[in-house]
């Protein structure tokens, strides 16, 4: 940008000096010249304006999401949101990939799961899932219970961070 302001000016200057020369008038041309500098030095003044005016909207703008940030933080935790969610694991000993994969969606459709977050593995030695979620592992428990028949309290153990289901 500058450079090109350079060039457009270099060029008015030589215009103006031809000119100046034609006319044979030395004052003409140092008041061209004179012009032209003025020119060249108001050009660079608005080029440096507008870079310290960007340079002050990047820093007014960072200012603001970190307040905004830090509003949201507020307001979350206002309405009880922003609490850390629990981990539970739901071991289905003996379980197929079909059945661990039918839990598997009703645990995925569980109010307050992160459905992101749930990972199952299914080989000789191990058949679970495991699950992000919000609130108690008996409450997801009750969910689990209504989105899907394989888990019922008659073949269902829980404690804290851990469902065992037992499939007949």
């Amino acid at each position: 940008m500058k450079s090109l302001i350079i060039l457009s000016s270099a060029l008015f200057l030589f215009a103006l000096t031809a000119n100046a020369q034609t006319t044979a008038s030395t004052n003409k041309v140092d008041a061209s010249v004179n012009k032209a500098n003025a020119a060249v030095n108001s050009a660079n003044a608005s080029v440096n304006n507008a870079s310290a005016t960007a340079t002050n909207a990047v820093g007014t703008v960072n200012n603001a999401a970190t307040q905004v940030k830090g509003l949201g933080t507020q307001v979350t935790s206002l309405f009880g949101g922003g609490k850390k969610l629990n981990t539970t694991v739901i071991k289905v000993p003996g379980a197929t990939l079909g059945k661990l994969k039918k839990i598997l969606a009703g645990v995925k459709d569980c109010p307050g799961v992160d459905a992101g977050s749930v990972t199952y593995v299914c080989d000789d030695n191990d058949q679970s899932i495991t699950v992000s979620h919000k609130g108690k592992t008996n409450d997801l428990l009750d969910a689990l219970e209504k989105k899907t028949d394989l888990v019922t309290d008659d073949n269902v153990r829980v404690s804290d961070g851990i469902i065992t289901v037992k499939l007949q």
